[in-house]
């Protein structure tokens, strides 16, 4: 094994602290998500970041469009973002990428219809990765793009039972 140099030892710290800076930042991400913080949340994207939901069809091109349309689709829903698994890569100092397992549950409220699922959908509870790009921006690290790709999503829809069940006996 040979010895570490301070270069190497300098060069390692640097790559472990802007690991943990995208950790942060991903959790922010979910975090700004699940407490409705849109403006917040906003300022996690470079202005002409890109979202796109594989499944749902669900695309943004740009932190205006993000904002927009994340406040409409899940302003009025709970729901709860867990994300694991890290697979990180710094590939120069103001770039990176990052592949995460995700699963998140999201409640409708009664009244409402998922954004791009037909009928009455009341929850949704989805598993699949998340892949980014990031940029660091001013010394801060920033959403360039974010993939999300399901691997499962399972939905109860809303309705009534056409049959009243009798429980006389």
């Amino acid at each position: 094994m040979s010895e570490a140099t301070p270069e190497t030892i300098e060069a390692i710290v640097r790559r472990l602290s802007a690991f943990e800076d995208l950790r942060q930042l991903r959790g922010r991400y979910w975090r700004y998500v699940d407490t409705k913080r849109w403006s917040d949340l906003g300022e996690l994207f470079i202005p002409e970041a890109h979202f796109l939901d594989h499944i749902a069809e669900f695309e943004c091109n740009s932190r205006a469009e993000i904002v927009e349309r994340f406040s409409a689709a899940l302003g009025t829903t709970v729901s709860v973002h867990i994300g694991q698994q890290s697979e990180l890569e710094l590939l120069d100092d103001t770039h990176a990428r990052g592949i995460w397992a995700m699963q998140d549950h999201v409640r409708f409220p009664p009244v409402s219809t998922h954004p791009t699922m037909a009928g009455p959908v009341a929850e949704m509870h989805g598993y699949g990765h998340y892949v980014d790009s990031y940029v660091r921006v001013d010394g801060v690290w920033k959403f360039a793009s974010i993939d999300l790709y399901r691997l499962d999503v399972a939905t109860v829809i809303r309705g009534r039972t056409p049959l009243i069940p009798d429980f006389t006996v």
